[in-house]
C-alpha cells in the first residue's frame, strides 16, 4: 500500500517541463481497442454515446426533442438478460449532456458534443487494478509518451476537428491524473479563449489530491467556475476497504476524495461524478447506501450527479487486473448487475422524488 499524495510529489517532475506536458503516446500502448480513433499516435477520441446497443442507436437519430427526453434514462428493460455492455440505455450522460445545456440546452444538441478529443496525461497517484491504462504509463515514464505545449495540443486539435465527419466541439483532459499538474487546466484553456474556440473543456480526476489545486486556487477557480468548463471526479470503491484494494492506496486516503470533491464544488464548479460499478462482497447494499449518504453530505443532490461505469476488460484493463491479482488485488466477483440495480432501482428512489430521479444529470441542481 502506498501514499497517493507521495506517489504524486514524485511523478510531478517527470509530468512537466519547460511549460509542456507530458502526453501519453497511444498507439500501440493497449488502451483502445479501435485504432481508427487514434489521432497522430498521441491523441484519440472517444464517441461517449456509441451505438453500441439499441437505445444508444435510437439516440443517435433521435429528434432535438427526443434527445432531451427521459426515455434516454436508467437502465433497459430486463437487463438482467442482456450482456453487461448493453444494459443501461446510455453508458454516458456527460459531457454531452452537461456541454449542450452549458452552451443553451434550448438550442444545443447533445449530439453535438458526442464526439470528444482526448488530452491523456501521463502519470497517476493510484494504481488500480481494473484502470484500462498499462502500469508503466502511469509511472510517468518518458518511454511511452512526449511533452507538448498547450499551443501544440489544440493545433492538433484544431486538425481532427478540420478533418472529422461529425463535429467535435469537446476537449478532454483525462489521464493519468490531470490533478497533479493542474497548469495544464489553466494553460489550455488559455488557448482556447486566446483563439476564441467555442468548445466546451471536460475535465476528469480520481480525486486524490488537492495540494497542486490549492497551490494555483486564484487562477484556476475562475476556470472551473465557466459555462463551458466541466469536472468529474471518478470515485475508487464505496468504502475505504474497497478503495484500498482497487487502487493500492492505504484505506485512509479513502476520505482524502471526499475532501477534494469538497474543495472543487466550493469553488462553484459544474461538477458530476463517475462511479465504477465495483464492489466487493458482503453488505452490499448497506456499503452503496453509506456512500449515498456520504455525498449527500457534501451537496444533497450530488448522488443524482453520479453516472455508474460498466468496468469493461480492454487490452490495457487485462494488463492490471492479471498484475494486481497476483499481488493479491484481485477484481471484486460481485456481478456489475447487482450494482447497477441497487443504484438506480432500489436506493436513490429511497431517497429523491421521480421528478427528480426524471431528469439528466445536467439538470440536477447543486
Amino acid at each position: 500500500m502506498f501514499g497517493p499524495e507521495k506517489r504524486a510529489e514524485l511523478v510531478r517532475s517527470k509530468m512537466i517541463k519547460n511549460g509542456k506536458y507530458l502526453i501519453t503516446r497511444i498507439a500501440g500502448s493497449a488502451q483502445e481497442a479501435d485504432p481508427n480513433k487514434i489521432l497522430d499516435a498521441y491523441f484519440r477520441y472517444k464517441n461517449y454515446i456509441s451505438g453500441d446497443n439499441e437505445f444508444e442507436n435510437k439516440w443517435l437519430n433521435a429528434s432535438f426533442k427526443e434527445v432531451w427526453s427521459t426515455k434516454f434514462l436508467g437502465l433497459v428493460d430486463n437487463f438482467w438478460s442482456r450482456p453487461i455492455g448493453e444494459i443501461k440505455k446510455l453508458e454516458y450522460q456527460n459531457p454531452p449532456y452537461s456541454a449542450a445545456n452549458a452552451f443553451g440546452r434550448e438550442t444545443k444538441d447533445p449530439k453535438d458534443y458526442n464526439k470528444v478529443f482526448a488530452v491523456q496525461v501521463s502519470g497517476c497517484t493510484y494504481s488500480c487494478n481494473f484502470c484500462y491504462v498499462p502500469p508503466e504509463i502511469n509511472l510517468a515514464n518518458p518511454t511511452f509518451g512526449k511533452f507538448f505545449s498547450p499551443k501544440e495540443i489544440i493545433e492538433y486539435f484544431l486538425s481532427a476537428k478540420s478533418k472529422s465527419k461529425e463535429p467535435m466541439n469537446v476537449i478532454r483532459i483525462t489521464g493519468g491524473e490531470p490533478t497533479i499538474i493542474p497548469e495544464i487546466i489553466i494553460d489550455i484553456y488559455n488557448e482556447i479563449e486566446k483563439r476564441d474556440l467555442r468548445v466546451y473543456l471536460w475535465i476528469d480526476t480520481n480525486l486524490s489530491t488537492n495540494k497542486y489545486l490549492e497551490n494555483i486556487e486564484s487562477d484556476l477557480k475562475s476556470i472551473v467556475q465557466k459555462r463551458n468548463v466541466g469536472v468529474v471526479g471518478c470515485f475508487k470503491g464505496v468504502c475505504k476497504e474497497d478503495f484500498s484494494m482497487l487502487t493500492g492506496a492505504e484505506p485512509k486516503f479513502y476520505e482524502k476524495q471526499f475532501e477534494t470533491a469538497k474543495l472543487l464544488l466550493s469553488w462553484k464548479t459544474d461538477f458530476y461524478v463517475y462511479l465504477p460499478a465495483l464492489v466487493y462482497a458482503n453488505n452490499t447494499e448497506r456499503k452503496v447506501g453509506e456512500f449515498i449518504e456520504m455525498l449527500q453530505i457534501l451537496n444533497k443532490n450530488l448522488p443524482l450527479r453520479v453516472e455508474m461505469l460498466i468496468i469493461k476488460d480492454y487490452p490495457g484493463a487485462i494488463i492490471n487486473i492479471r498484475q494486481k491479482e497476483k499481488e493479491g488485488r484481485p477484481m471484486p466477483k460481485t456481478d456489475q448487475k447487482i450494482v447497477f440495480d441497487l443504484w438506480y432501482n432500489k436506493l436513490l428512489p429511497k431517497y429523491y422524488s421521480k421528478k427528480m430521479l426524471e431528469k439528466f444529470c445536467c439538470e440536477i441542481p447543486l
